[in-house]
């Protein structure tokens, strides 16, 4: 019996027929193109060289080198295999995000549906390691332990849904703790901690969780899914029909956004990385995964099926080649198109190539056009250029220095300090004291002084010999060498002048006191008119009233505390 490992494919074979449907209908379209043209006697003369059946064949060659790719993607499998997994590996924690917001779908088909797909793919990756899976909301719940069975730990995946976790909201530092819980505390490291996330925390301190994680050699490989530009909340029914959005207590449309920057800075606490999901690629977590230090495995057994697509893609490879490159005329089954066949293999193949390394060349050339649109004043290009690569590799410390450097540039100087700090995660102590110097310089066209007195000095420290830190930090000094006197000239002016008119103030009520009893007579109470002890007794009456209702008001159960972000 075949089984499918990525089945979401076999859907693409109904466009075969769909394809068989256009070469005929092409077909039918150019014969009568031709009979419109000239008589049949007259085009079997001008169309001579032209042999139907091998036209035929040509199509043919391509809806079978179609299907057989199709199947391909599919990666079938057949065959029982014993797979034995002893050896090295690592304890791999897979946390997933299933807090309302994942229902998002700026990240199609949803935020939840794009994480459990890379899940699985990834854990497809990652046979020879054990695997836990976990999903968190308002709190978090182990779905899978720690097992080295992945193939049933992928079963685990389906039913993580935002309704089947009982308390609403997100809190990532439960998620951190939950799923930390389940590495052995007594190995100090091959334990990665894999969180797909939004990041849109409601509740809890994030990093106090992976201050402990980081202290027990945990690593924090975190998955930003969503966009920065966020997305509504969609809330479906039982039949998943859509009712309306998500909306807060004050009735107003929630929007999620991605929290980048808490993810990055909790990725590199931990020795780890971040990912953005539009620029994710599975092969590169695993990379990483893979460089991790491993530990001996317990090791075992199962059972498991032999992947069979590569004989598929062999298939659909050659018949796509002979039908692209067989000629439909007569005696000329391969036209040489110009150039030679080795030459034309060669051209291929450099295709090839220049597409593979397209992208790791992506980020380096969209900072290199970055730096030069920046050097050249062209802010906004670089900006662009910055974000572009940004998505590729969102933990780039770099990266985020120079998008410093073009929001200092723009004078948005907060904006600025936020990236410059990102910049600061890296382990690079010259790039740090840079940092460190561009915040200083922010800080003091913030005028804070003291504040950038701070920067410079700790700039300094990772790099005694920077001239610019040296020079900045003497003018700040000397800068605040001149305040002491200006206030102090200042603050004495001030106190002067509030003592001379508290004085004025003082002669003045006193005057008026003097006139007052020497024309009024003394005030008797009148007819009517409620005496002091009266009064006093009246207001004792007043003040045991409100001790009794307050009294009354603790004897009172208290009600259920609302939750305004369940999201």
């Amino acid at each position: 019996m075949i089984k499918w490992a990525a089945s979401q494919y076999l859907y693409l074979l109904l466009a075969i027929p769909l394809a068989i449907a256009g070469i005929f209908i092409s077909y039918a379209l150019k014969k009568k193109a031709f009979k419109s043209l000239a008589d049949q006697h007259l085009i079997s003369r001008l169309a001579d060289s032209l042999n139907p059946k091998l036209w035929w064949l040509k199509s043919i060659l391509l809806i079978l080198g179609l299907f057989f790719l199709i199947l391909g993607l599919s990666r079938p499998k057949w065959g029982e295999k014993l797979q034995i997994y002893k050896g090295r590996g690592i304890d791999i924690v897979f946390c997933i995000d299933a807090s309302k917001s994942m229902n998002s779908q700026d990240i199609k088909p949803s935020r939840l549906d794009w994480a459990k797909l890379q899940a699985s793919s990834l854990l497809d990756n990652l046979s020879t390691n054990q695997v836990a899976i976990t999903a968190f909301a308002g709190d978090c719940y182990v779905m899978c332990p720690m097992t080295s069975d992945v193939e049933a730990a992928k079963l685990f995946l389906d039913i993580i849904e935002p309704g089947n976790i009982p308390k609403p909201g997100t809190n990532i530092q439960r998620a951190v703790e939950a799923s930390g819980a389940l590495f052995n505390p007594k190995q100090g490291t091959s334990k990665a901690l894999i969180l797909v996330t939004d990041g849109d925390n409601l509740e809890g301190d994030p990093m106090a969780a992976v201050k402990q994680a980081a202290e027990i050699g945990i690593r924090l490989y975190i998955i930003g899914i969503g966009t920065l530009q966020g997305s509504t909340i969609p809330e479906t029914d039982s039949r998943g029909n859509l009712i309306s959005y998500k909306k807060d207590s004050e009735d107003k449309v929630v929007v999620s956004r991605l929290a980048e920057r808490l993810l990055l800075v909790m990725a590199k606490a931990t020795d780890g990385r971040y990912y953005r999901a539009e620029g994710f690629h599975v092969n590169n977590l695993v990379s990483e995964l893979e460089g991790m230090e491993k530990k001996e495995l317990d090791g075992g057994e199962y059972v498991d099926y032999v992947e069979r697509y590569q004989y598929f893609l062999v298939i659909s490879y050659i018949l796509i080649f002979l039908g692209l490159f067989l000629s439909d005329r007569r005696g000329k089954w391969f036209p040489t198109l110009g150039i030679s066949r080795t030459k034309l293999f060669i051209l291929i193949f450099i295709i090839y190539i220049l597409h593979s390394s397209s992208a790791y060349a992506g980020v380096g050339s969209a900072m290199r056009t970055g730096n030069k649109a920046l050097n050249k004043g062209n802010i906004d290009q670089a900006l662009e250029k910055y974000q572009e690569a940004l998505v590729r590799e969102p933990d780039n410390e770099k990266i985020h220095y120079n998008i410093g450097r073009a929001l200092y540039k723009l004078q948005k100087y907060p904006e600025a300090i936020s990236e410059f700090q990102l910049g600061l995660l890296t382990k690079d102590k010259s790039f740090q004291a840079k940092a460190l110097y561009n915040i200083g310089n922010c800080q003091f066209k913030q005028g804070k002084l003291d504040e950038a007195i701070n920067s410079y000095v700790s700039s300094l420290l990772l790099n005694p010999n920077d001239i610019r830190a040296k020079q900045n930090l003497e003018f700040c000094l000397k800068q605040k060498e001149q305040q002491p006197s200006q206030n102090d000239s200042t603050k004495q002016d001030q106190n002067q002048q509030k003592q001379d008119q508290q004085l004025k103030q003082q002669q003045q009520q006193n005057q008026d006191q003097q006139k007052q009893q020497g024309q009024q007579p003394k005030p008797q109470p009148q007819k009517g008119q409620m005496n002091k002890d009266e009064a006093d007794r009246i207001l004792q009456a007043l003040q045991n009233k409100e001790k009794e209702n307050m009294k009354k008001q603790k004897e009172q159960p208290a009600k259920p505390e609302k939750v305004d972000k369940d999201w």
